[in-house]
């Protein structure tokens, strides 16, 4: 087997960390329709995490519905109730973790933003961390809540992974989505693993980064309606808004690691709908909508 030269083992070194740190950007993406949802009657559309071919739909109180997803649509498996079902469970946004409970689980934990402007039992917006079968079956198997002493959050602490970099986010408003002296803040934290416990406290001493995106730029407004998110290469994907005049369909890509803004996109015309929760199924995202089901948006530089 013929042996790299030292010059050429470290060219390819140099562009594989500039292909893997280059940002992901949506500018020249297509955004269209890709399928309705079948959920539960009577509660909104929230939360939504994809994990392989598979994807789960939650809805206001903790319920949620599991499909299988491919290029031709979604298709039902499950309908479920979560174990945190409750009226204080506004489940608004949900990710797949990196453990599984069991060796033989298909699939791997699911974290539920409780997102609840209320102290329930003495906790505030709590993260549920559930255990899903494909049967059906739902057990809460950890509940992450962060000690805010300081009052950071306001209207309210929401939940995220950077799967990379084995982090859990915590992201929201210092006040409320209106209030034009709001601010949203971000706070990370090492990702609590399953054998911590049944109950995990967060507190201040256990943040590692703690900033608001408008230390960074005044792109992001103080006012918006602030929605689910996720990572991907090291960027934080937000679609925020109601799909209106006042609250338009704005799509926000910020870069974790280095503290800037790489997409501010209108997507009203295409999306005249509340945005909801967003993941990654290959190289497309899908965004969740309460009203017209998952839109898929397309764009080359999103690739595994």
């Amino acid at each position: 087997m013929k042996r790299l030269s030292l010059f050429s083992f470290f060219a390819l070194l140099v562009v594989a960390v500039l292909t893997s740190c280059r940002s992901i950007d949506f500018t020249h993406s297509s955004v269209t329709r890709f399928a309705p949802l079948s959920g539960w009657k009577g509660q909104a559309y929230q939360g939504m995490a994809i994990y392989k071919d598979y994807m789960l739909s939650l809805q206001n109180t903790g319920l949620a519905t599991l499909y299988t997803i491919d290029n031709s649509g979604l298709t039902e498996i499950k309908k479920i109730q979560l174990e945190s079902h409750a009226k204080t469970n506004h489940s608004n946004v949900a990710f797949f973790g990196t453990e599984r409970y069991a060796a033989g689980d298909v699939l791997p934990v699911v974290y539920v933003s409780q997102c609840y402007n209320g102290v329930v039992g003495g906790r505030k917006d709590v993260c549920y961390v559930e255990r899903i079968g494909l049967d059906g079956s739902s057990t809460l198997v950890q509940t992450i809540v962060f000690d805010d002493s300081r009052k950071l959050f306001g209207y309210a602490l929401q939940w995220i992974i950077d799967y990379d970099r084995r982090l859990l986010i915590g992201y929201g408003n210092t006040i409320e989505n209106l209030n034009p002296e709001n601010r949203f803040r971000i706070v990370t934290f090492r990702l609590p693993r399953l054998s911590d416990g049944e109950v995990v406290t967060l507190t201040e001493s256990d943040i590692i980064e703690n900033y608001t995106i408008q230390d960074y730029t005044s792109e992001f407004p103080s006012v918006q309606i602030g929605q689910g998110a996720c990572v991907r290469k090291g960027m934080m994907i937000m679609p925020v808004g109601l799909g209106t005049k006042q609250h338009p369909s704005l799509f926000y890509v910020w870069d974790l690691r280095r503290h800037r803004l790489v997409n501010r996109l209108d997507w009203t015309a295409a999306v005249p709908y509340e945005f909801e929760d967003c993941d990654f199924h290959g190289r497309d995202l899908y965004i969740q909508t309460n009203g017209n089901g998952v839109y898929v948006v397309r764009d080359k530089m999103a690739k595994k």
